[in-house]
């Protein structure tokens, strides 16, 4: 399985957890938020919102086209970023598990 593939498996699984966790939005947000300068737009919204509104659909997008990834040195990624924003509850973790497994997947 390709690691396009594998990626689009595990995105399309954060949207539903962060649902079920309460973590996603129905309402939208605003353009001046998205043209943040600031890493995981954090001037402008929470990483759940970063999550949804930025990272999904521009991920989705290069997986769409297939497009190169982005890739993270081993050890990096989101998910040090995913554990300080979530909490400890079960739902939550779910979450962050995701996020593991798509920085895993980024890695080289």
């Amino acid at each position: 399985m390709t690691n396009h593939i594998q990626l689009g498996i595990v995105l399309r699984s954060l949207p539903q957890a962060m649902s079920i966790a309460g973590h996603w939005s129905v309402i939208g947000i605003s353009d001046e938020a998205l043209n943040s300068q600031q890493p995981f737009c954090l001037d402008t919204m929470n990483f759940s919102q970063w999550l949804q509104f930025v990272f999904i659909p521009r991920m989705q997008a290069l997986i769409d086209a297939q497009q190169t990834l982005p890739s993270f040195a081993k050890g990096q990624g989101i998910e040090p970023m995913a554990s300080e924003f979530y909490s400890n509850t079960a739902t939550d973790q779910g979450i962050i598990q995701l996020i593991r497994q798509l920085d895993d997947l980024l890695q080289h």
